[in-house]
């Protein structure tokens, strides 16, 4: 009994031994499972962290780069707007600009710069000073500005704009960056032209005042005794016999020739009182040259050109004519050997007349003296008449300028208020 007892115990423990092992085996392998699947649980909530952080700072740099695209499309707006308002201004000044880089050249050229110098701003663009201005002291000054790094002061100089003579009051100053750098050199410039004429028109009519006055004690001091001198020549005349008669008509001559010279004298001297009337310029003009072609050109040897149009203004017809007559008897004496005389007229806020001849032109430093009284180039002659030109011309409220060529011709100008 013992024995099956034993025996029945031992199986027993034996297989409570083996359940035991059998559960205790079920349990590590339960925990290796439940440890691999936290495991891997704990990987796969680590993983979507970084996946979706990574999501979350792309969806950040994105909003961020829009914002900066917004930030530079603003700036850049900014930066244009401010910029077209420097170029409005620039276009608006009133004075010609022009700014020139490091290496002389041309970046901006304004709207009047364009018109103070009659050339267009992509022809002006890229060029050096010197293409623009034949001026070397004008040059030299911008040069000096961006060496010295020193502002100039106001200067005026004499340029060519197309084959004429323009003046230019003008000054330069650096042009720098934000860093103090010299970047090139900013010039400003006006057209001084129109003042510099109107200055030599009032010195003129100064000058033109005072010779007046001295002219009129003049012609006063010598009409009395020529007078005299007259009275006692026509008592000699009628005692004179035949060979004493040509004498005193030589010297009647003379003394009627000194009455002429002594009648401009006071005619320049004596305050113009103008007669103003309503006159037609062409039906004038085509007068006095009509009258000139018969007493000074019976053989045609001068062809007149006549361009103008009916324009009414008012004038003093007679000492309008007189003037009108005095230019085109130059132009007739200027071409002894023949050419063409030109008259032309531009109708606009005043009336430009233009008496335009190819004759022997007049040399440069007798130019400048020709509206002088007294002064001529003429073996006969006193020089009152382009004097006389001048003041009438000044009377009405007009200007008179002359352009010749030596051997070229000659070129009046007259411009004549329409009021």
């Amino acid at each position: 009994m013992m024995s099956s007892f034993s025996v029945v115990l031992f199986f027993g423990l034996l297989i409570i031994i083996m359940g035991a092992a059998l559960l205790w085996g079920s349990i590590r392998r339960y925990r290796s499972e439940v440890g691999i699947q936290k495991d891997k649980r704990e990987k796969t909530e680590s993983v979507g962290f970084v996946i979706n952080a990574f999501h979350d700072v792309t969806k950040q740099l994105k909003e961020k780069e829009k914002e900066l695209q917004q930030l530079k499309s603003l700036a850049e707006q900014r930066a244009e707007n401010v910029e077209t308002y420097n170029e409005d201004i620039l276009q608006c000044v009133p004075s010609g600009v022009i700014t020139f880089d490091r290496d002389g050249k041309i970046t901006t050229f304004n709207r009047s710069a364009e018109e103070i110098l009659d050339m267009p701003r992509e022809q002006a663009l890229g060029s050096s000073c010197r293409d623009i201005f034949e001026s070397g002291d004008l040059c030299d000054l911008i040069r000096e500005t961006f060496e010295q790094e020193l502002p100039s002061t106001r200067n005026e100089t004499a340029v060519k704009r197309k084959g004429e003579q323009i003046w230019l009051g003008f000054n330069a100053v650096l042009l720098r960056d934000r860093h103090g750098a010299a970047l090139g050199v900013i010039l400003s410039f006006s057209d001084l032209t129109e003042v510099k004429s109107l200055q030599e028109q009032i010195e003129l009519r100064e000058r033109l005042t005072a010779l007046g006055e001295m002219s009129a004690g003049i012609a006063h001091e010598l009409r009395n005794p020529m007078a005299v001198i007259a009275g006692y020549l026509k008592l000699l005349s009628k005692k004179a016999d035949g060979t004493t008669n040509k004498i005193i008509q030589d010297v009647g001559d003379e003394i009627a020739g000194m009455n002429r010279i002594i009648d401009d004298l006071l005619t320049f001297a004596r305050p113009a009182a103008l007669n103003r009337t309503e006159v037609n310029v062409r039906e004038m003009l085509e007068e006095c040259l009509s009258t000139l072609q018969q007493t000074r050109d019976s053989d045609g040897r001068v062809t007149t050109e006549f361009h103008l149009e009916d324009s009414v203004i008012m004038l003093d017809e007679g000492l309008m004519r007189q003037a009108f007559a005095n230019l085109l008897s130059n132009a007739f004496d200027a071409m002894p050997e023949g050419g063409t005389l030109s008259v032309e007229g531009q109708v606009g806020k005043d009336l430009k007349l233009t008496f335009r001849d190819n004759g022997l032109g007049i040399p440069r430093d007798t130019l400048k003296k020709i509206f002088l009284p007294f002064f001529t180039t003429k073996d006969k002659g006193v020089g009152l008449g382009l004097a006389l030109v001048h003041k009438i011309i000044l009377s009405h409220g007009g200007r008179i300028e002359a352009e010749s060529e030596e051997g070229k011709g000659t070129v009046f100008s007259v411009v004549l208020p329409k009021g």
